[in-house]
């Protein structure tokens, strides 16, 4: 299949729901949202008013109560907490695709599942200790169990010394724990073995099932990708992982017609895009204009971002502010089928106002009532109740 850049761009435009009608503001449009990109990034900055894991779905259905995501991760157990292309909301359908990665450090052979698994075979009593806590109490925070470490966690980073911490994320990354619920902003840990709900498949897929089920996913929600984008897509490599048979599965399903070939005028590569988005070729542009997340999946992939939408973009939270070319957490906008420039905003919550610290516009581009009309979205999403915008 030959497609111009254009058409590429609003394929995989289209293939996020960022394009077209929005889904409905409700757990059952969340829901929508999340099987088709597959994976909402978890993170911790909320400068801009809001977590990316809540502005990732805000950038799809609009303004919308951030309950409901609760709701389908912490009461219907439809997501839950684990690793994707990075920490995510993934989908307990897909559990069979996850429980391949939680397995034992011990049983692992890289360097950084060395140092865990001798830091925690040292830490034992802890692990039984935080172990026999929850199995006895219920879910519990890090901060109710007493560090009992025989040697504390050591990094250069923000986890030196973090030993509780250390352990329960180890924990969760074995898949001996999950992340049951929230306390503010405290994560709840639980047993897995007794969250998960009796309905979440556990059938064993062989390596070339689990890349073969993957690389569908990650396909469909990229719109049309090489391997290698894939790669970097849904089951990132990160914590020794990877794709186990991406080789065998780009042979396997151009065979069966499930992926299909494809060239983009002026980009070089082996692209494909999958036989479900043949339909999303044929429907009516109907182009939005909206903020994305910096972590959001359309441009996680910084490498993909800057060949298929010529977008050079960087998070610049750890650049110097006097180096900063477009604000600490700048917010790209996605105008139609392009990515045009970027917002940085600020909420002021003792005064409830959104501050819109820089606008950064690409070459040739300027600052419209469509994404004046994007900003307000995001005010009123946030709960502010005036907006500051730069002279």
């Amino acid at each position: 299949m030959k497609l111009s850049q254009e058409a590429a761009r609003r394929l995989a435009v289209n293939a996020q729901r960022l394009a077209g009608p929005r889904p409905p503001a409700t757990a059952e449009g969340l829901l929508e949202v999340a099987r088709s990109i597959r994976c909402i990034q978890l993170d911790a900055v909320g400068v801009a008013g809001a977590p990316t894991q809540l502005l990732a779905p805000f950038s799809r259905v609009g303004p919308y109560d951030p309950a409901l995501l609760d709701r389908l991760a912490f009461r219907d157990r439809v997501l839950f907490h684990y690793f994707a292309h990075a920490a995510s909301l993934v989908l307990t359908e897909d559990f069979p695709l996850f429980a391949a990665r939680m397995r034992p450090y011990a049983s692992r052979t890289d360097t950084w599942a060395v140092r865990i698994t001798d830091w925690l075979e040292d830490n034992r009593d802890l692990r039984a200790q935080i172990l026999g806590e929850i199995t006895r109490r219920g879910p519990l925070r890090s901060r109710d169990f007493e560090n009992t470490a025989r040697t504390d966690w050591r990094s250069s980073g923000w986890t030196e010394g973090r030993s509780v911490n250390r352990m329960l994320e180890f924990l969760w990354v074995e898949g001996v724990l999950t992340v049951s619920g929230r306390s503010g902003s405290e994560r709840l840990w639980d047993l897995s073995e007794r969250w998960f709900p009796d309905w979440t498949p556990r059938e064993k897929l062989s390596p070339g099932e689990l890349t073969d089920r993957a690389v569908g996913h990650a396909l469909r929600a990229l719109g049309v990708a090489t391997p290698a984008q894939v790669s970097q897509h849904f089951l990132r490599p990160g914590l020794g992982w990877r794709y186990p048979d991406l080789k065998g599965t780009f042979e396997r399903l151009p065979r069966s017609g499930e992926l299909i070939p494809a060239d983009i005028d002026g980009l070089a590569g082996d692209w494909y895009l999958h036989r479900d988005s043949l339909s999303l070729l044929e429907t009516d542009w109907q182009p939005r204009t909206v903020l994305l997340s910096p972590f959001d999946n359309l441009l996680a992939d910084r490498k993909r971002t800057r060949l298929l939408f010529g977008f050079d973009y960087t998070i610049e939270i750890y650049v110097p502010p006097a180096r900063r070319k477009r604000g600490y957490y700048a917010m790209p906008i996605l105008a139609g089928d392009r990515l045009v420039g970027t917002v940085d905003p600020r909420l002021d919550r003792a005064a409830k106002r959104l501050v819109i610290n820089r606008i950064a516009m690409e070459a040739g581009e300027r600052f419209t009532p469509p994404m004046r009309l994007a900003v307000d979205d995001l005010a009123r999403f946030v709960g502010a109740k005036d907006i500051a915008l730069p002279a």
